[in-house]
């Protein structure tokens, strides 16, 4: 009997890795076989413009595919290259968490489009990171005048402790941090950025909360907005931007998908900002024609 156990035991160690692997290896070349032999990667993203990253020509000039540009269009589009296909951007969504609920639920071969790790969206999709960001806000001078004596040490940690009033997207990460990080906060999410910056302006919040790209563009584009609001980027809480897989795609592309994305460098916001640094110029205030 023990050596039938001891047979057993020796089985399960070596025979059955190696079965699983051949198994596992054979899905991966099946599931990738499907996609080259459709032609092209199936690709989800938010249903915005959120340039430098991803937006659409206007009006497009072939397709809404072909008329996609930016950093994560370009990084989807090597990939697929490397494979041998070409890309489908498909836009449907109503929100970035429906955008990774979907590629979690196989809707599409990935997700990406500047979408944020968190708790949640990591029960309902598997994340591959490329880029990593400071999470900032941009806030009234006049509420942060209520810190002016806070030493730089705890500025950033009494600020997210305070009862401040704070903007972010509706159905984005910014809502599950902003609950998770500010819980004196009274919190309101809004449809999109633009209405976000509305209503620190209106004075309807303090501050609007996103990553340091987002928070520095208003103020590069716009500099006289620096005189009454003021950029706060928290260097120890950082936004990390990940491209989203269903589990079965997972198994089948994360090898493929960890060796490109070990060749590609992980941007920081300082990255973004340099290499895009003419998309964040001031607005012409030239009103020749």
């Amino acid at each position: 009997m023990k050596k039938i156990l001891n047979y057993f035991l020796i089985f399960n160690v070596i025979f059955l890795p190696l079965f699983f692997s051949k198994e596992s290896n054979a899905f991966e070349i099946d599931y990738i076989k499907k996609i080259k032999d459709r032609g092209s990667l199936i690709v989800g993203m938010p249903p915005y413009n959120n340039p430098p990253y991803y937006y659409k020509e206007s009006p497009p000039s072939v397709s809404d595919s072909d008329s996609m540009k930016g950093n994560d269009v370009e990084i989807i589009r090597k990939f697929a290259k490397n494979l041998g296909v070409g890309v489908i951007f498909d836009q449907s969504s109503t929100s970035f968490n429906e955008t990774v609920n979907r590629a979690g639920a196989g809707d599409f071969d990935l997700a990406i489009g500047k979408l944020s790790i968190n708790y949640s969206r990591m029960s309902n999709a598997h994340p591959h990171v490329y880029m990593n960001f400071r999470q900032s806000l941009l806030a009234n001078r006049s509420f942060l005048s209520n810190f002016a004596n806070v030493p730089d040490s705890e500025f950033g940690k009494k600020i997210l402790e305070s009862n401040l009033k704070v903007g972010f997207i509706a159905n984005s990460s910014y809502e599950t941090s902003a609950n998770q990080l500010m819980p004196n906060a009274t919190k309101k999410g809004y449809s999109s950025w633009d209405e976000c910056l509305q209503a620190l302006k209106k004075g309807d919040v303090d501050a609007i909360y996103r990553d340091a790209t987002e928070i520095k563009k208003i103020v590069y584009k716009d500099p006289n907005l620096s005189i009454k609001f003021v950029p706060i980027l928290f260097d120890d809480v950082k936004d990390k931007i990940a491209i989203y897989l269903s589990t079965e795609a997972n198994i089948a592309m994360s090898d493929v998908l960890n060796f490109y994305l070990e060749e590609e460098e992980v941007k920081t916001d300082t990255d973004v900002l340099n290499e895009f640094s003419d998309y964040y110029q001031p607005i012409s205030t030239n009103n020749k024609a």
